[in-house]
């Protein structure tokens, strides 16, 4: 009898490596966790397929395999990344020092621009000149740019990024400065063309998204590289797919050509999987906190829709790509403890990782937020991490016993000060959020996953006044679930700057064609073993004439076969109207690009509906619990034990495999058929 295929996706964090299996025949899923390994990300990869091997899984049953990573991410936060040449325009040498000239933080006179990720001296200026039509006013000169080669050459640089002029109208010069570059190098030098990673107006960003995708290009090629190598050496054939910040998937070959789309990669698959769950759930409004070992990220989900952004600032520089969009609060299980010059008590940003870690796992020296949640009851030392991490309560104690002395209080009561600074901080982040999308909390619940999410997700709903806690089944691996959900996504782009109705309607119908047949093509080229479905969006990032930033608009296939403008038109006035608040009839609107996303719709996990409860749920013994400076005596449950109409009251703690669930006093827990834990307080369900 054949083994049953298996559908593998991966998610790696700061702490642990999270694995979500889905066997096809069954539809069974199966999650695991594993420590990351920091040196070597790839072997807590390989050490999570031994995990398999002891379910009695084996890696030739896997056709199908999704990884989430951070490795462009860290490489750029880390200032870690490749020696790096700018080819520019004359006249435009200091584009990557002068920046935008705005302060960081307007009200801070002391804040400061992020240092450019290339020196002065290795950005060289070449002769040409592309007019803002397409035209060329100056010719690219070969003698000068082959120049700048030798110079960048002999300056020992890893690769070179090229960000002309007016380059998204026509990429001929840059296109052409690839071609010398790669005859003068033999095909030895990295190159990034401006042009082709993103054609959009604003030298500067496009500048800066150019350079940050060559500045992590080696690291995360040699991460991929040894990626495919070991899987093939572990005995797994699939090819491996990436996630993209969009929530999108593409493969390996395109992540490594492009691995800028990457930067955002694992916190975007929680977010797919959290739609998902939501759904399930019957819950169309859902706040995300997705709390791991270094942070804790915050992402709003309207109608079971993402909130994506065209652009996102990343360790100080702007990175415009579609990105799922996404807050993160330096407040996580690795965070630790410190007291400021003040004398306040903080915690985070800085992490201790996942070695040493936190004091408890028997090699730190900090007091991180898990040794605060270890004092504080909430999980239990023997059953961390599925078992397979033994926890140690003396070392928390022993390290927090110097800032318990500095508070003069007793250790527990420090450990829940330490948590209550964390939620207050991911408090501050969220209610600017929420002000910012003008979003009511009380409809919306908020949905806790990683590995500390569902710890502190009921305070932290308490404290906003959010309707409800929503617990998926397996909140701590819902990124690598995620990653499993996600679709094939590709934008394809045309910029246009040209007023609306100065645009032929002939033309602009031709140009999405064209943009359509790019996408398709690009599609084409994944390797993908079968596609549930395609399908084809169009979008037109629009303004009014003058404004400095655009909307994106959804445009229908039926408004592009209309005889005029009038439908488009009236969207953009309602779509403004409802993100500002005004709009303008008289005012003209000007196209800024024309953009195609493709989905190319993977086969779906599906979600097994749960046993329903015939007696109440078992009681598992009970422990003392601190929260918020009280004393309690909570319930312990185990979450596999937990079925359909299980009712828990708080206070409560839910124990699984790969995190815990703290229900507060005064709220209570259902089981939904689907095995979604909602939470709601106790006087909203009478």
């Amino acid at each position: 009898m054949s083994k049953s295929k298996i559908r593998l996706g991966i998610d790696i964090g700061g702490t642990f490596t999270d694995l979500t299996v889905y066997e096809e025949q069954t539809g069974a899923t199966l999650s695991l966790k594993t420590p990351t390994v920091a040196d070597d990300p790839v072997q807590g990869i390989a050490n999570g397929l031994i995990l398999l091997k002891n379910k009695g899984l084996t890696v030739d049953q896997i056709h199908y395999f999704v990884h989430g990573t951070t490795i462009g991410l860290n490489t750029l936060l880390q200032r870690k990344g490749a020696k790096t040449a700018l080819f520019v325009t004359e006249g435009f040498r200091d584009i990557l020092h002068l920046q935008r000239l705005r302060l960081p933080i307007p009200y801070d006179f002391r804040s400061r621009l992020p240092e450019p990720l290339i020196p002065r001296k290795h950005v060289y200026p070449i002769r040409e000149r592309m007019l803002q039509d397409g035209t060329i006013r100056t010719p690219l000169d070969l003698t000068e740019l082959d120049a700048a080669i030798d110079a960048a050459v002999a300056a020992k640089v890893e690769g070179i990024v090229v960000c002309f002029l007016h380059s998204y109208k026509n990429a001929e010069h840059e296109l052409r400065a690839a071609e010398r570059i790669k005859e003068r190098t033999g095909g030895r030098m990295e190159v990034t063309l401006s042009s082709v990673l993103w054609p959009q107006m604003r030298e500067y960003e496009r500048a800066v998204m150019a350079t940050v995708n060559l500045y992590i290009l080696p690291t995360c090629k040699r991460y991929f590289q040894t990626l495919a190598e070991r899987l093939i050496a572990e005995g797994v054939e699939a090819t491996p797919f990436i996630t993209q910040s969009n929530g999108g998937l593409m493969d390996i070959s395109t992540a490594t050509e492009a691995p800028v789309r990457t930067l955002f990669s694992g916190p975007a698959g929680g977010i797919v999987g959290a739609v998902r769950v939501a759904e399930s759930a019957g819950i169309r409004n859902v706040i995300t906190l997705d709390m791991g070992g270094t942070s804790a990220d915050i992402s709003i989900i309207d109608n079971l829709q993402p909130s994506f952004v065209q652009s996102n600032h990343l360790a100080g520089f702007p990175i415009i790509l579609p990105a799922v969009s996404i807050f993160s609060v330096g407040a996580g299980g690795g965070s630790f403890a410190w007291i400021d010059k003040g004398g306040l008590l903080k915690v985070g940003p800085e992490s201790v990782g996942s070695n040493p870690g936190p004091a408890c796992y028997g090699t730190g020296d900090k007091a991180a937020m898990t040794d605060a949640f270890l004092l504080c009851g909430y999980i239990n030392p023997e059953r961390f991490a599925a078992g397979n991490v033994k926890l140690y309560p003396e070392l928390s104690a022993a390290v927090l016993q110097p800032i318990a002395d500095y508070l003069e209080t007793e250790v527990w009561e420090a450990a829940d000060k330490m948590v209550q600074v964390a939620v207050a901080n991911m408090y501050a982040e969220l209610s600017g959020i929420i002000e910012q999308h003008g979003l009511d909390p009380r409809d919306f619940s908020l949905m806790g996953f990683g590995g500390a999410g569902p710890v502190v997700a009921n305070f932290l709903a308490d404290e906003i006044g959010a309707d409800s806690v929503l617990i998926p089944p397996s909140p701590g691996t819902l990124c690598a679930l995620g990653s499993l959900m996600a679709d094939f996504a590709y934008d394809a782009v045309q910029a246009r700057y040209e007023k609306l109705e100065q645009i032929p309607l002939l033309v602009l119908r031709g140009e999405y064609r064209k943009l359509v047949k790019q996408a398709e093509a690009w599609l084409n080229e994944q390797q993908i073993n079968g596609l549930a479905e395609q399908s084809i969006l169009y979008y037109m990032d629009i303004r009014y004439v003058g404004q400095a930033f655009e909307l994106e608009l959804p445009i229908t296939e039926k408004q592009l076969k209309r005889k005029d403008y009038r439908s488009v038109i009236k969207a953009f006035h309602e779509l403004h109207q409802m993100q500002y608040g005004h709009h303008d009839e008289n005012a003209e609107l000007e196209v800024i690009q024309l953009r195609v996303r493709i989905l190319g719709h993977t086969i779906k996990p599906g979600i097994k509906q749960v046993e329903a409860a015939t007696q109440p749920p078992i009681s598992r013994g009970k422990r003392r619990m601190i929260g918020r400076g009280r004393e309690y005596e909570a319930t312990i449950y185990w979450r596999n034990e937990l079925l359909d109409g299980h009712e828990v009251a708080g206070p409560a703690i839910v124990e699984q495999d790969d995190t815990t669930v703290v229900i507060l006093d005064g709220w209570q827990g259902r089981v939904d058929g689907r095995g979604n834990l909602i939470v709601r307080r106790k006087e909203e369900l009478r």
